[in-house]
């Protein structure tokens, strides 16, 4: 899936976003997305379809063997937050050094030697120790990956960049699911065995994009104005804008809420279509998740090009609280598909276009950085932020976790708003 306005382009000079050198010659598939950014987008595509062939059924898996709400927030915060304090130092070294692919091989290696390895689990903890493992190898990748990605795209289509690669990202989302659907409608009945034979499944197209990456991945040396320094020294050096909209970040994502309490809501709501059962009916409801996902990453990165940032990131925050709105009161199939269909949309709108917002406003030389403090961040508060929203399923209803996702939306919208950096403070 492409932007519909892509031109094929054979080659082109670009003194600014080669694949292998400043001054070297670059080589373009589509406008905008260079040869590095189509590759890590099928990598991506490949990995997800791995993961995301686990990540609905994970939270069904979870209760099956004795976890509650609090422990399943507690793991999906927990993992998000391990990967995320490594991401900061990957991004940091990647810079320092100036190559971004080793990173990104050995991180995308070693998530996928994980995966086959939840086939032995029995106990919410073996999930949790894996899952852990699993995000050390997303936390080592994705501050490089990320920076690769802008170092090898004009500035004038790093939206539309990080968008295709979200997209492709979120394509692979789609595939993934709709794979598990032929098992589990095979077996007579679905029990942890079913699980664990997807588990094992998903490491093939896993291992797929580790071989690509070793083919086809270009590395090439990172702008720099200069020596990258110690990490702290550096990190105090991403300056005003760039914190400005971490806290903005922040304060957002200590209540979006995970995935996984839509997939138990949807269990809990019990609706079948077609006649399907519950599971098959939740696994297609996150195929519809990830195709609008898909449709919005493509179109609202390109409009962040020429609009701006802000303004996209601001309908976003705004599509999240109607998201948990519509979740909090669904009652009918209707309700339910529309919960998931916005989640899709505000996905799609936000994560693409807040790192191609944190590349705007960060230092040239120190994009691995600032985009690994970023993914550092957000993960630090998704765990305080998993265990308040599992406290509140368990204790109040599934009600009070959608009200505080709500909440902290609005909170962080105002703050958007009044502080949010502007293209004036846009650096490069």
């Amino acid at each position: 899936m492409f932007p519909v306005n892509a031109a094929v382009m054979v080659s082109q000079m670009s003194g600014s976003s080669a694949d292998n050198g400043p001054s070297a010659k670059k080589r373009i598939i589509l406008t905008g997305i260079s040869t590095n950014v189509l590759v890590l987008g099928i990598v991506s595509l490949l990995t997800d379809m791995s993961s995301e062939m686990i990540y609905p059924i994970m939270p069904l898996f979870l209760t099956a063997i004795g976890a509650s709400g609090l422990v399943i927030g507690l793991i999906e915060g927990a993992a998000e937050t391990t990967a995320s304090l490594i991401k900061v130092f990957s991004g940091w070294y990647s810079d320092r050094y100036r190559k971004r692919k080793p990173f990104i091989l050995s991180g995308y290696g070693s998530s996928s030697v994980v995966k086959p390895v939840l086939y032995l689990a029995t106990a919410p903890w073996h999930v949790l120790g894996l899952k852990v493992l699993e995000r050390i190898g997303k936390g080592v990748r994705s501050a490089p990956r990320d920076a690769l990605i802008a170092d090898s795209t004009d500035r004038r289509y790093r939206g539309r960049a990080f968008g295709f690669h979200k997209a492709m990202d979120s394509t692979g989302a789609v595939i993934g699911p709709l794979l598990v659907l032929p098992v589990l409608l095979a077996a007579s009945a679905v029990t942890t065995d079913t699980y664990r034979l997807i588990f094992l499944i998903s490491a093939i197209p896993a291992f797929v994009g580790v071989a690509i990456i070793v083919l086809f991945v270009r590395d090439r040396e990172a702008e720099s104005a200069g020596k990258v320094g110690r990490f702290f020294g550096e990190v105090s050096h991403l300056g005003r804008p760039f914190y400005l909209l971490l806290f903005i970040v922040m304060t957002f994502y200590i209540g979006e809420i995970s995935y996984a309490f839509f997939i138990l809501r949807a269990a809990e709501e019990g609706f079948s279509m077609f006649g399907l059962p519950d599971i098959a009916t939740i696994i297609l409801l996150y195929v519809l998740y990830n195709i609008v996902f898909v449709v919005f990453a493509l179109i609202t990165g390109g409009i962040s090009d020429r609009l701006g940032r802000k303004p996209v990131i601001a309908m976003s925050f705004i599509l999240f609280a109607m998201t948990c709105v519509v979740m909090s009161i669904t009652g009918s199939y209707a309700l339910l598909v529309a919960g998931f269909a916005l989640f899709g949309t505000y996905k799609g709108s936000s994560e693409g276009v807040l790192k191609a917002y944190v590349t705007d406003v960060a230092p040239k030389h120190l994009r691995g950085t600032a985009l690994g403090t970023f993914h550092t961040a957000v993960g630090l508060v998704m765990l305080p932020g998993g265990i308040v929203a599992g406290l509140l399923w368990d204790s109040v209803g599934h009600w009070a976790t959608f009200a505080y996702g709500v909440a902290m939306a609005l909170a962080a919208l105002v703050l958007l708003i009044s502080f949010g950096p502007g293209r004036e403070q846009q650096i490069n």
